[in-house]
């Protein structure tokens, strides 16, 4: 795919002779002038030349330093240092360019010139986008977006609004990046400016593709090719029909792409860009290779490293390198495989690629792992890891801040019961209180009534009506202050009956976070169809679940229990879960045990045990299976988890090894790999410890493993249905009003 780079060029006026002729200038620079003025022009001088011709910008650039060197601090100096910066940029020496706008822009930073360091930020974002300094790029594309508001240029603030889109897409947080784009192109269509926004368009056409959101990646593709073509730039043209063509190769359409790439040729060829057909020849061959014509695939491949050889574009060709690579692994030709990723990884070393560092060791590890060879596809496992890590700490914090909140509030729950309890005991008190004092009251009055009647009635009637009277307000202002704390205490329960709504509402949505994490049973019944999954949290969100997934001509399902339920047992499967996605789906490993060894090493740093020692014991369970329905065969891996599978009129156990995945309490540990053959019909079957667990029957003892295999033992000759429903009444019965112990998760499958 090719990339949009451009340096933001924003026109400035600097001094007032600007509107003069270029030959003007320069006889006004021959002329007795002034130092200040002859500085000024010598500014205007290589904004002139700038884009028309770099090597007089760069000699006036130089003779503006030779005038500024007494001062090191002065405007003129700094805008010096840019011009000379653009110049470096030109030759592609950046090394040079980023030192020189470095320079300027600290300078302009200073002296408080927001025109200088705006253009100054905003040339260094661009060359750090380019270098694939992301972070860096997006500290100066904000503090150049802060200064184009302040001196209100909104072409700049466009472009960098498209810059910072750009970034974001690169570091895939696509939320971020469309908001900036939208916000690139708003700008421009109130400006009424057209050229530059088909590659705003292309950016969110990408991002659309990248999220799987095809039709909308389709309408802003193509609106953007309208654009580039009234544009009239044939680069813009070919890269979009190159991104056009990348879209219909992700979606199936092999000859719609490959129309679409050789249109981009087409144009490449009449411009005689060799930058843009060396990209051609790349796509091309991807689609040769994608439809299996590995020789024409290959042609392609090396045309396009010829061309990225002659023009030095090192990205270019370790990606092929990689392409490469794949065509030697399809050809099962892995020596030369292995020859072509591992000068793609000195080319990317190089470069400082992060990205095609990750895909070129996937892809080693990957080939070594056919080979059987498990020390290398270990080693270039890590080195994958260690690439990705950012990228999955950030997916992990993301998945996982979701839920942490819960976790709070479930720590809270109990002491909202407990204060719930205390106000309904001050209640209590409350109430008692105010009946004791009325009717204390009320005693003394008639007290107080006897006692006049007794001596002097006639003597005492008015004495005997004001005591009355004061205890009537007496009586009155006790009734006010009951009904204020009934009131309050009304008002107090209806704020903990609205805080229990909230935690009830925000951990099942918590369950639905969870759930959408869990492969969906109607994929899994397409694939498996005789299969079931009992599948009972103790709570509203789990730590127990499944994972599936297929991978080259095997299907992988696993169980896995993680330590603790509830909240905190979901933040084990939102870890566990995209831990698995991660070594298995990207990597294409297929053997359990080293899947299950990776998987252990991943948890133990995700969750810092190793600097922790045994006080962090986290971990999981795990049985893993992955079978071979051609050759009817299955590898199995069981950390504590046990496999049984029933065939020949008998229940088999194949035990798991006693090592838990994660925590560091158990030293030197190797999870083994075990392979079975089966005949078609037979069942496994797959438990966390939850059923096995839960105390009931009339002595309310736990169920225990000897009785789950006996019930096992008892239903495989049932329909998959049926097997269901037993395991769940089975488990109803025996639980009876007890409450349940912990998570249940089994899982059955039929082999065919």
């Amino acid at each position: 795919m090719k990339a949009f780079f451009s340096i933001l060029i924003s026109i400035f006026l600097i001094h007032s002779l600007s509107a003069q002729t270029i030959d003007s200038l320069k006889n006004l620079l021959s002329s007795e002038i002034s130092e200040s003025e002859k500085k000024n022009l010598l500014i205007e001088l290589c904004e002139h030349y700038r884009d028309s011709n770099p090597n007089a910008m760069r000699l006036y650039a130089e003779e503006l330093i030779t005038l500024s060197k007494e001062d090191t601090t002065s405007n003129s100096y700094a805008w010096a240092q840019y011009y000379l910066g653009d110049y470096y940029y030109l030759v592609d020496d950046f090394e040079k360019t980023e030192k020189y706008f470095l320079t300027s822009y600290e300078i302009f930073q200073k002296r408080e010139n927001s025109i200088g360091a705006l253009k100054s930020a905003s040339s260094l974002a661009n060359i750090y986008f380019f270098r694939d300094r992301y972070k860096t790029a997006l500290n100066f594309a904000e503090s150049g977006l802060d200064l184009a508001y302040e001196v209100d240029d909104k072409a700049t603030q466009s472009n960098l609004l498209a810059l910072m889109c750009d970034i974001y897409t690169y570091m895939e947080r696509y939320n971020l990046a469309i908001q900036h784009c939208v916000q690139s192109l708003k700008i421009k269509e109130e400006m009424e400016i057209k050229k530059g926004k088909e590659i705003t368009l292309n950016t969110i056409g990408l991002i659309y593709q990248e999220l799987g959101t095809y039709e909308k990646a389709k309408e802003y593709l193509f609106d953007a090719l309208i654009l580039a073509k009234e544009n009239g730039e044939p680069y813009n043209i070919a890269t979009t029909h190159s991104n056009i063509g990348n879209f219909y190769l992700a979606t199936g359409k092999v000859e719609n792409a490959l129309e679409s790439f050789r249109n981009a040729m087409k144009i490449d060829s009449a411009s005689q860009d060799k930058t843009g057909l060396a990209y051609s020849f790349f796509d091309i061959g991807k689609v040769y290779k994608f439809k299996g014509e590995v020789d024409k695939a290959m042609q392609s491949f090396k045309k396009s490293e010829t061309l990225a050889q002659e023009i030095n574009m090192p990205e270019l060709q370790a990606r092929i390198g990689l392409e490469i690579g794949e065509v030697y692994f399809a050809k099962s030709d892995f020596q030369n495989a292995i020859q072509e990723l591992k000068n793609s990884v000195t080319i990317a070393q190089k470069i400082n690629s992060s990205g095609i560092l990750k895909d070129t060791y996937q892809k080693l590890s990957k080939v070594y792992d056919k080979m059987g060879d498990k020390n290398n596809a270990l080693i270039y496992m890590k080195l994958f890891m260690l690439e990705s890590e950012r990228k999955y700490k950030e997916e992990n914090i993301r998945s996982i801040a979701e839920i942490e909140a819960l976790y709070k509030i479930d720590k809270k729950e109990k002491e909202i019961d407990l204060l719930k309890k205390d106000n309904a005991i001050k209640e209590l008190q409350a109430d008692q209180r105010s009946f004791f004092i009325i009717t204390l009251s009320i005693g003394l009055l008639l007290l107080i009534i006897l006692i006049i009647i007794l001596y002097n009635r006639n003597k005492l009637k008015n004495r005997a009506n004001k005591a009355l009277n004061q205890q009537n307000i007496a009586i009155q202002e006790q009734k006010e202050e009951i009904e204020t704390q009934k009131e309050e205490l009304a008002e107090t329960s209806n704020k903990l009956s609205d805080k229990n709504q909230q935690i009830t509402d925000s951990i099942t949505y918590a369950k639905q976070i969870q759930d959408s994490l869990l492969p969906q049973l109607p994929t899994i019944k397409e694939v498996l169809p005789e299969s079931f999954i009992f599948f009972r949290p103790r709570d509203i969100v789990s730590g127990d679940f499944y994972w599936f997934t297929q991978i080259e001509n095997k299907i992988a399902f696993a169980l896995v229990d993680c330590t603790g339920h509830g909240v905190p047992g979901a933040f084990m499967t939102v870890l566990a879960n995209s831990l698995l996605n991660q070594i298995v789906i990207e990597t294409g490993i297929t053997s359990p045990d080293l899947i299950v060894s990776l998987l252990d090493q991943k948890i133990q740093q995700n969750l810092h045990q190793q600097q922790l020692g045994n006080a962090n014991t986290d971990g999981l369970d795990i049985g893993l299976v992955l079978l071979d329905p051609k050759g009817k065969k299955l590898e199995y891996t069981g950390a504590k988890i046990p496999l049984y599978i029933y065939q020949n009129n008998k229940l088999e156990i194949i035990k798991a090894d006693r090592n838990s995945v994660g925590s560091t309490q158990q030293s030197e540990k190797s999870f083994t790999k075990q392979e079975i053959s089966y005949k078609e019909g037979a069942m496994i079957y797959m438990s966390s410890d939850g059923f096995q667990d839960q105390f009931g029957g009339k002595e309310n003892k736990k169920y225990m493993k000897s009785n789950f295999r006996k019930l096992l033992s008892r239903i495989p000759e049932k329909n998959i249905q049926e097997q269901q429903d037993l395991i769940e009444e089975a488990f109803i019965r025996w639980r009876g009003n007890n409450p349940q112990t912990d998570d249940i998760l089994v899982i059955g499958l039929k082999l065919k």
